[in-house]
C-alpha cells in the first residue's frame, strides 16, 4: 500500500497535471502567448493551473470535532463531510473572476495541495516539475498548438487521479 500510495501521490498526479495543464494554456492561444512574451509568468501560471483544474474527484472525508453550519443546516459533530477541492479552488468569495484562468493571479491562496496539517508533501517538488516542464517546453517548442478543440479531449477518470487521455498537439 505505501508503494502505491509513493507511485499515485508522487508520479501519477503530477504526470497527469502536465497534460491538463499544457492543455489548458493552449486551449486559448494568448495564454502560451503570454507565457512565451513573459517567462516571469511561469510560476504563477502553474499555480493558476493547478487552481484552475476542475478535477473532477471524490473529494476528501473529513470529520467534524465540532458542530458546523453549512448553507443555514448546522452539521453535528462526528459527521463525515465530503470536501471538494475544485469547487473551493473556484469559489467567487476566495478568487476574483474564479471562472477565469488568470495567469498573473497573486495572491492564489488555492488548495490543490490541501492545507495545514493535510497539505501535500511533495508541492514544493510537483511545483518544480511543472515549472521545469513548462520552461522546456517553450523554449524548445514554441509553436506548440492543440490540434483539436478544447471540448474533444478526453479526460481520464479515476476516483484519485484523473487526466486527460491524451493531448495531441503540434508544432
Amino acid at each position: 500500500m505505501t508503494a502505491q500510495g509513493l507511485l499515485v501521490a508522487g508520479h501519477e498526479t503530477t504526470a497527469n497535471m502536465i497534460g491538463k495543464m499544457v492543455a489548458m494554456l493552449l486551449a486559448d492561444r494568448s495564454r502560451w502567448e503570454s507565457l512565451l512574451a513573459d517567462r516571469e509568468l511561469i510560476p504563477s501560471a502553474v499555480e493558476e493551473s493547478l487552481r484552475f483544474d476542475a478535477n473532477p474527484n471524490f473529494g476528501i472525508p473529513r470529520y467534524l470535532s465540532e458542530p458546523v453550519e453549512v448553507a443555514g443546516q448546522t452539521l453535528p459533530a462526528g459527521t463525515t463531510v465530503i470536501t471538494n477541492l475544485a469547487a473551493a479552488n473556484r469559489d467567487t468569495c476566495a478568487f476574483a473572476d474564479a471562472g477565469e484562468m488568470v495567469l498573473d493571479r497573486k495572491p492564489n491562496p488555492h488548495l490543490a495541495f490541501g492545507a495545514g496539517p493535510h497539505s501535500c508533501l511533495g508541492q514544493s517538488l510537483a511545483r518544480v516539475e511543472l515549472q521545469t516542464v513548462l520552461g522546456v517546453l517553450l523554449d524548445r517548442l514554441p509553436g506548440l498548438d492543440l490540434v483539436v478543440g478544447p471540448d474533444e479531449l478526453r479526460r481520464r477518470e479515476g476516483l484519485i487521479v484523473g487526466g486527460i487521455e491524451e493531448v495531441p498537439v503540434r508544432w
